[in-house]
């Protein structure tokens, strides 16, 4: 895109307004400093309960979206509500999402992995259908 005023580039100056002694200081943007190293070496940082989270793998993938289908068919109490609550609908999409990464990652998996996997769509989607008959 041309500049259709004739002005040329426009420069922007950022304006430090925080008084730090008597005057106003002028702020050129600098270039962000790249990370020293790569995010999955950093050390993790600890939760709430003083706890560091467990390290991001496959399977901390799938139990994180198994218990996302667990909390929607009503396995968990909201913390703070003490309450329950079944949303079928979300619930079977995480299980859909685990089925088409079964599907996605056939014969690319650890065994573990695999039999991880698929045996916690098999006790997702029980559990499922038990609500189902239930309802």
């Amino acid at each position: 895109m041309g500049d259709k005023t004739g002005e040329g580039e426009k420069h922007f100056t950022f304006v430090d307004k925080r008084k730090r002694g008597s005057e106003d200081e002028t702020v050129k943007p600098e270039p962000s400093p790249a990370p020293k190293e790569p995010v999955e070496s950093q050390a993790p940082q600890e939760d709430a309960e003083g706890a560091a989270p467990p390290p991001i793998d496959f399977s901390t993938f799938i139990l994180s979206l198994s218990s996302s289908a667990v909390y929607h068919m009503g396995g968990f109490q909201d913390p703070y509500s003490g309450k329950t609550s079944i949303n079928l609908d979300l619930a079977k999409q995480s299980i859909d999402i685990l089925a088409m990464m079964e599907e996605k990652t056939r014969g690319n998996l650890a065994p573990d992995e695999q039999r991880l996997l698929s045996h916690t769509l098999y006790d997702l989607r029980m559990r499922f259908v038990e609500l189902l008959n239930h309802k």
